[in-house]
């Protein structure tokens, strides 16, 4: 496009086709700029989808994580730990809408509790309960696009906050950042499909991801969507998740998902929202002389609730 602009500026001095061509560039940039792509325009009717909630827009929300992992280290496998489930319950609130859609928000955990499940290695609910219970009152701000991308978000743990829940709140933000819609530049209907390709940092690893998103339904500002989650990582240095502190080479990492989300677009959050996610690691570690292999399954699954 920007080349057959060139074109139409060289062998016109009509203002006219001047002025079109400069808008045809400036559209352009607009559609170069969006890391979102579109696969599938869908059937008709078609409608441009923008976040568009207001100032001073409040939800209350609950998500529970739950999480499961296998890990052998030196070809010996370890107790498989299945970790009772957390939910939080959490207060987001629109402070500011630029006008450029830009959207201000705050976050606040109100409450964090672990569900009771028999199947958990004994002790471990209890120990979980008492570091996350230091977890009540964490808070977070972020900007967002009216496209659902996220520009920026910060996280912070109460005063007297065990240290080590860090990892946890990482991992929260990971849960956010896919709970965000990304939305396409196009007008779109039923049945259509765009593609959402970012670079995340997670569990100290830098990931390439790609969410695939389809319009199952569409009823006023109402979406229903159903997502697809690909990750994958290149060879780099890490820090053991087993052990804080010590960096370890990372050889191997993907991981897949699916799940789906019932948005509003005049609201910041989905009304509902799920993902169930497997993710396996190879690692190798350095232990006295010699180079071990340490290998990691894990299976996340996240459900969020509007109140």
């Amino acid at each position: 496009m920007n080349y057959l602009v060139e074109k139409v500026k060289a062998t016109s001095d009509n203002p006219v086709v001047s002025e079109s061509a400069a808008a045809v560039k400036r559209e352009a940039a607009i559609v170069a700029k969006s890391p979102v792509k579109l696969l599938d325009a869908g059937s008709e009717p078609r409608k441009v989808l923008r976040l568009h909630p207001v100032a001073g827009d409040k939800q209350s929300l609950s998500m529970t994580m739950k999480m499961a992992m296998i890990m052998s280290a030196a070809g010996n496998a370890m107790p498989a730990m299945n970790l009772p489930a957390m939910v939080m319950g959490m207060e987001v609130e629109v402070k500011d809408v630029s006008s450029t859609g830009e959207i201000t928000y705050t976050m606040l955990f109100n409450d964090v509790s672990m569900a009771t499940d028999t199947n958990s290695m004994p002790g471990v609910a209890d120990a979980m309960k008492s570091a996350f219970a230091t977890m009540r009152g964490m808070s977070g701000t972020g900007k967002v696009s009216d496209h659902g991308i996220i520009k920026s978000m910060e996280m912070k743990l109460p005063d007297g906050a065990d240290p080590q829940m860090a990892q946890a709140m990482d991992q929260m933000k990971d849960s956010f950042h896919n709970s965000s819609t990304a939305l396409p530049e196009e007008a779109v209907g039923v049945g259509a499909k765009w593609e959402y390709k970012t670079k995340m940092k997670s569990q100290g690893m830098v990931i390439d991801q790609s969410i695939t998103y389809e319009l199952v339904s569409i009823e006023g500002d109402t979406l229903t969507l159903h997502t697809t989650v690909t990750q994958t990582a290149a060879n780099q240095k890490m820090e053991n998740p087993a052990m804080p502190g010590l960096k370890v080479d990372l050889n191997k990492m993907t991981g897949t998902g699916t799940g789906g989300n019932t948005l509003d677009l005049g609201h910041l959050m989905p009304a509902s929202g799920t993902l169930d996610e497997e993710t396996e690691i190879n690692m190798g570690m350095n232990i006295g002389q010699q180079k071990q292999a340490m290998n990691m399954k894990m299976n996340i699954k996240v459900t969020l609730e509007a109140k």
